[in-house]
Order: structure tokens, then sequence, then C-alpha cells
């Protein structure tokens, strides 16, 4: 039984689930220069904080439930410039999250990349 993946993402195989919109109201929290960098592109949202409060974050919103710039090929047409957030996602990091067989709330909602993980 596989109780943890050792690595990186295999992102390589992947048909881009983190960018398509799967539980999330957006694509991706932007922080510092990058409020700046993509404010043309970004919108105010209300997010809910651990402690009970609501904040107003930029954030880049999905359009037609994908980010704006996912390609039609399902590639990052920014994957150089793209945000922080976006850098640090690994789905792996919610493999097995809460105990054996208890996944993030990801892979919960994406059955195709969990497949993928446990063939890894």
């Amino acid at each position: 039984m596989r109780i943890a993946i050792i690595g990186d993402s295999p992102c390589h195989l992947c048909n881009a689930a983190c960018c398509k919109q799967n539980g999330h109201e957006y694509a991706a929290i932007l922080r510092g220069n990058e409020i700046r960098k993509f404010a043309a592109f970004s919108v105010d949202a209300r997010i809910a904080t651990d402690d009970g409060r609501t904040v107003i974050e930029k954030v880049l919103p999905y359009q037609d439930g994908r980010c704006q710039f996912l390609g039609p090929d399902d590639r990052c047409a920014i994957y150089d410039d793209r945000p922080a957030a976006c850098r640090a996602f690994q789905c792996i990091g919610h493999f097995n999250a809460g105990g054996i067989g208890r996944h993030g709330r990801f892979l919960q909602q994406n059955p195709t990349v969990l497949r993928l993980l446990e063939t890894l």
C-alpha cells in the first residue's frame, strides 16, 4: 500500500486539473508585486479566514471554468511568469493529507488526478 509520494508532482502527466475550476471560486490569489503585475486580469474576492474574518484579496478569476492563462492545449501560457500560488501548488501535498486514504479536498474533487497519483 502506498502511503505517500516522494518527489515532485508529475505535472507532465496531468490534465491541468489545478488550472480548472475544481471547488475554488478563483484560479490564484495574488501577492506582493503580482497584484500590480496582473492588475488588468485580476478582481477582488471576499475570502473567509480560519478565524472567521472576511478579507478582500486580489485574485485571478476563472473564465469559463479555466484559468484565463491556460491555453487550449492545457498548458500555462505564462508558465515562466505564473503567480507564486501556482508555483507552490503540488497535488502530491494533498495525497493522504489526513491519513491513509483521506486525501485533501483537491484530490477528492479530482478523481482523475488521484488515480494518476495512485499509479505512481
